[in-house]
């Protein structure tokens, strides 16, 4: 099953310590927070734990690492057989490492400076490819594309896949980045669905623009298990 771990920036222009200025992000400015969310499945899009960002974060493990981590551990999914999907800002060896220890697999796009990185990987023109492997089972590749994309797997290995663009145009691409593509869709999905019917008003004060953030991510969780049942309703017993 696989799960992808991304932030939102839930828009907000007022005072608030946590504010941030995300330039890629649409709103620019706001509540950075950190998502996991279902990828696949009938539940896809499904929000499974998320952390609001509030400043600086002090710990024995690197920001980026600890944010997975405590994701992960919030929604009790280690040692589960889950297959964490993460971008650039999350994936290094080190947190890839610390996953394999916790029985939970994990694909994602990385830079090619992170620490413990290889260096020796060469590529040079569209449609190169070269890769390595540890003995520990994770796979460090190197593609290009437009430009260089790099990518560290702990599940996949190197064989190349056909696939047919939305044009029609077939291309051969590494499996691991066609699995990365559609892993990484679980995040987009709800705040693409928290869209359509936001609850969101403005508000000053950013405590409840939060609140109204928060309701939209509970309705879009209960409409998704909804769908899941196929509309069954569900009787909750209470025993004595």
């Amino acid at each position: 099953m696989r799960i992808s771990v991304d932030e939102s920036l839930w828009k907000f222009r007022g005072r608030f310590r946590a504010v941030q200025y995300i330039p890629v992000k649409h709103a620019h400015f706001g509540v950075k927070v950190y998502k996991l969310a279902m990828s696949v499945g009938p539940t896809q899009g499904y929000l499974c734990a998320f952390r609001i960002y509030v400043g600086r974060d002090k710990g024995a493990l690197p920001a980026s690492m600890k944010a997975v981590v405590d994701l992960m551990g919030a929604s009790y999914l280690f040692g589960k057989g889950y297959e964490v999907h993460t971008d650039n800002w999350y994936t290094s060896p080190t947190l890839f490492h610390y996953l394999q220890g916790r029985r939970t697999n994990a694909v994602g796009t990385v830079w090619a400076n992170r620490k413990y990185m290889l260096t020796d990987l060469q590529v040079k023109v569209p449609g190169d490819v070269d890769f390595r492997s540890t003995a520990m089972g994770m796979l460090a590749l190197r593609w290009v594309n437009k430009r260089p994309v790099n990518v560290l797997s702990t599940v996949h290995g190197s064989e190349m896949v056909t696939v047919t663009s939305q044009s029609g145009q077939q291309r051969t691409k590494p499996k691991v980045v066609v699995n990365y593509n559609s892993g990484m869709k679980g995040v987009d999905l709800i705040n693409q669905l928290a869209q359509f019917y936001s609850t969101t008003r403005k508000s000053m004060k950013w405590y409840k623009k939060v609140l109204f953030y928060l309701f939209d991510m509970a309705v879009v969780n209960a409409f998704l298990l909804h769908k899941a049942l196929e509309g069954r309703l569900i009787q909750l017993g209470f025993r004595e």
